[in-house]
């Protein structure tokens, strides 16, 4: 989108239902979302589902509740965000369901970042509800109010399985400045949560 007053008028047609809208929405948000969520299926559960099929039931229950009027954006960081929640959502309620079934999946360990935003507020509920969705997206929305623009950065690259050198890269820094950014991240985070679970 070349401004604000485009994006906003493509946000517009997506609610309207716009299937060339919906068509530019694949191809800006499909690809990314799909490298997200293969890299949070384990080797045992990508033999049982595709990151396509999951981004695809993920971009669907968006575009059916942001077309039902649930979900308001300021920016696209707040769109990418909920995005990312959706997404993650869909991966546990895969390795939940095949989990229940006795179809027991060795999960992959997630990055320490994605443990933080975990234990932030990940959805409970095997269909979650859109204001589970918005409290998920919230919490970490939240979370990511606390860094500065550098350190919300790693984050999201983070939160798309980039290794600590391609942030380096990204970030024009050393891999060891990225290691330290992360740690300051986990040390605030955590702290945040410890305050915010007290009596």
């Amino acid at each position: 989108m070349e401004n604000d007053a485009d994006w906003h008028a493509w946000m517009v047609r997506l609610v309207e239902a716009d299937t060339d809208a919906e068509q530019q929405f694949w191809n800006l948000y499909g690809d990314r979302l799909q490298r997200l969520a293969s890299q949070h299926l384990s080797s045992g559960l990508r033999r049982r589902v595709g990151a396509e099929d999951v981004v695809q039931s993920a971009c669907r229950t968006f575009l059916r509740r942001v077309q039902e009027g649930q979900f308001e954006f300021s920016d696209a960081e707040s769109l990418w965000r909920l995005l990312c929640a959706i997404t993650l959502t869909k991966v546990r309620q895969q390795a939940r369901f095949h989990g229940r079934q006795k179809r027991a999946i060795n999960q992959e360990r997630h990055p320490a970042v994605d443990q933080a935003l975990s234990r932030a507020g990940h959805i409970i509920s095997p269909e979650p509800t859109p204001a589970e969705a918005i409290e998920f997206a919230d919490q970490l929305e939240q979370l990511l109010g606390l860094l500065n623009d550098e350190e919300r950065t790693a984050v999201i690259l983070k939160l798309e399985q980039n290794t600590n050198n391609e942030v380096a890269q990204q970030l024009r820094c050393s891999e060891r400045t990225v290691r330290r950014i992360i740690g300051r991240i986990q040390t605030r985070w955590k702290k945040n949560l410890l305050e915010s679970s007290a009596p």
